[in-house]
């Protein structure tokens, strides 16, 4: 790790995407290592940076760093405590947009996009209120400014359990709160990887982060243009909340994602990319960024390119 507030690469790629475009990378804070992924071209004009929500980390992004590296520069960061980034003492949803934003000049982005999911999302509300300069568009996936008071039985007792059984506890619902009925296996089982990755003590730190945010106010100041998206079965997050934050954001439009549930980026990932980069475009420029169409197009061209020089015919020596 450096010394200087410089990132470096990480050779150790256990549990990592197994994809050689997407970089394990590090920066340190005030003497804590903040962890981050990284695809597309550092030069790029557009960067966008992925925000993650409660008890995950930024490898639940890695649809949307495959999706969006050929577009702009990608960077999706484990916030304190999630993934291979140190914690810190205190956990809000103020401090992890501060963490955020200290990367972000660590790396030299300029101003972003910045895409949020969930906790994520509040985040980045927080993060475009205190640092207007540093965001030029929002998109927020499955988020609110403000939970409503719901009080359950497990809930009010959770703190006092051990540390396994809170986790047993947490999974029991996951599941059936994070996703809609007849999602895909494969985003089931990433997103359930995910969250019995992550440190039981990350977890109550957000239950408590989440429960305790207020953003009505915040997201008023919010003069960035805004994509607000979820999904019309979101159970944790409903539409409800979503419309809400709509009219609290003033330049803000949302969208509803029928049949999908609170995990929008891996529920519907392409979806979820497609509508990234339209919202990019509405904010660089036509021309500037490529749909997702083309993108894909370029990246299936390369793939054929690469398997006929593997494939082509050797030439005897």
């Amino acid at each position: 790790m450096t010394t200087d507030g410089s990132a470096r690469v990480d050779s150790d790629r256990d549990g990592e995407p197994d994809d050689a475009e997407i970089a394990r990378l590090f920066v340190e804070l005030a003497g804590r290592q903040i962890s981050y992924l990284a695809a597309g071209d550092p030069a790029a004009l557009l960067a966008i940076v992925l925000v993650h929500g409660s008890g995950v980390s930024a490898r639940y992004w890695i649809n949307q760093l495959r999706d969006l590296r050929e577009a702009a520069r990608v960077v999706a960061i484990d916030l304190p405590g999630h993934g291979k980034s140190d914690p810190i003492h205190t956990a809000s949803v103020e401090q992890y947009a501060e963490a955020v934003a200290k990367v972000l000049e660590v790396l030299g982005t300029g101003p972003v996009i910045v895409v949020g999911h969930s906790l994520g999302g509040a985040v980045a509300i927080s993060l475009a209120a205190r640092r207007p300069d540093r965001v030029i568009g929002l998109v927020l996936l499955s988020s609110c400014a403000k939970l409503p008071e719901v009080e359950s039985v497990w809930g009010r007792f959770l703190p006092y359990f051990p540390g396994p059984l809170r986790k047993l506890l947490f999974f029991s619902m996951a599941q059936k709160l994070l996703f809609a009925p007849g999602v895909e296996s494969r985003a089931v089982s990433l997103g359930m990887q995910e969250l019995r990755s992550c440190r039981p003590e990350t977890i109550l730190s957000d239950l408590h982060a989440a429960k305790a945010m207020d953003l009505t106010q915040a997201a008023t100041r919010v003069d960035a243009p805004t994509l607000i998206m979820c999904g019309s079965r979101d159970r944790l997050t409903p539409p409800e909340l979503s419309r809400r934050l709509s009219d609290l954001i003033p330049r803000s439009r949302l969208h509803l994602v029928e049949g999908a549930g609170h995990m929008l980026l891996l529920e519907v990932p392409a979806h979820v990319s497609r509508e990234i980069l339209a919202f990019a475009r509405s904010i660089a420029g036509p021309g500037t960024v490529p749909s997702l169409t083309v993108v894909l197009r370029r990246g299936r061209s390369l793939v054929r390119r690469l398997l006929r020089w593997v494939w082509r015919p050797r030439q005897r020596v």
